[in-house]
């Protein structure tokens, strides 16, 4: 079950990390192996626009608070 738990956590974070980079709200590192943000508050709000349109369009599992952390966990890279 905890596997379970951490692999769907994983994945959201997965899908949350590709919608900030598709926004610009991340980039990658000079080195290419590493997110970092860009602190665009515009890039934000449309990651978590994006983010719960998804989770009511049924393409990433958990509850609103599973979003939100996933979410936080993203941006504060």
């Amino acid at each position: 079950m905890a596997a379970n738990v951490f692999d769907e956590h994983e994945g959201r974070v997965r899908f949350i990390t590709a919608i900030a980079m598709e926004v610009k709200a991340l980039t990658l590192s000079e080195s290419g192996d590493e997110p970092v943000s860009m602190t665009d508050p515009d890039a934000e709000k449309l990651v978590y626009a994006r983010a719960y349109q998804a989770w009511a369009d049924c393409k990433i599992e958990g509850t609103a608070d599973d979003i939100y952390e996933a979410i936080q966990e993203v941006l504060d890279a």
